[in-house]
């Protein structure tokens, strides 16, 4: 299990997974001061690695506004992507 200090240092060196926790951090407000635009920044680094469940929480801010404008058409597009790598939960669209 990897600690706070360990996640952002990992996310700051490109591991698209330690970009999805630092997001899930970030979102959440744990470990961190709660920040949707920062949230949104590390998933959308780490979706562009493909990373399915960034992909997916990309897609999800992007529906609801959620640290960005709302895009109800690249939400569309990060949920498919998700979807297309393997993130079940993605299959609504």
């Amino acid at each position: 299990m990897k600690n706070c200090q360990q996640i952002i240092q990992l996310a700051k060196q490109g591991d698209a997974q330690s970009q999805y926790e630092l997001g899930l951090m970030y979102e959440l407000g744990a470990g961190v001061d709660k920040d949707l635009s920062q949230a949104f920044e590390w998933y959308q680094k780490s979706a562009q690695q493909e990373q399915a469940k960034a992909q997916y929480n990309l897609g999800i801010f992007f529906a609801l506004g959620k640290g960005t404008k709302k895009d109800i058409i690249k939400s569309k597009q990060w949920i498919r992507r998700a979807n297309e790598n393997g993130y079940s939960g993605a299959s609504i669209f």
